[in-house]
């Protein structure tokens, strides 16, 4: 599958496969400096369960669901803050080395946590939601978050009011 960047829609636009590579065109409007941006992807058989794999060697990673990452993080955490070993000796690692033992980068994790701890703090109903995707819950924080803002903002704008 072939893709092009479109400097008008901002957008990568399907132009065609592998099979029709010889009739793919890009219009003239998309083409500046006689430069054009590719994207090469290779298609998968839609009967299997795979994300669409790049080119490059790069594999998007499917969004997560929240009880996976709960058990991540908690074991990230727990990792970094130490634990027992055989012996009863406290093995501790660093942040990186955690993130780097669980598989996901540390950066994801900060924003796990984060979006795990402003969720608990806003109320979000994890046993309800355990089987869903991040999406969801960042959805929420950002929802409540706007919420709050707006509400601080009106009483801003009335205390404001009442003093003239």
């Amino acid at each position: 599958m072939f893709l092009y960047y479109s400097r008008a829609r901002g957008i990568y636009v399907y132009c065609g496969s592998s099979n029709d590579a010889e009739q793919a065109s890009i219009p003239l409007a998309d083409i500046q400096d006689d430069t054009v941006r590719l994207r090469c992807r290779k298609a998968i058989d839609p009967g299997e369960n795979q994300v669409v794999k790049s080119c490059f060697g790069t594999k998007p990673v499917k969004e997560r669901k929240i009880s996976e990452i709960i058990k991540k993080v908690t074991k990230w955490r727990k990792l970094y803050t130490g634990t027992l070993d055989a012996d009863g000796n406290l093995i501790r690692y660093s942040s990186k080395e955690a993130a780097s033992v669980i598989g996901i980068a540390k950066k994801t994790l900060d924003d796990y946590l984060l979006q795990l701890r402003i969720g608990k703090k806003y109320g979000f109903d994890f046993n309800y939601h355990n089987d869903d995707k991040i999406g969801v819950l960042r959805s929420f924080v950002k929802e409540r978050k706007g919420r709050i803002r707006n509400d601080k903002n009106n009483t801003k704008s009335e205390d404001s009011s009442t003093i003239n």
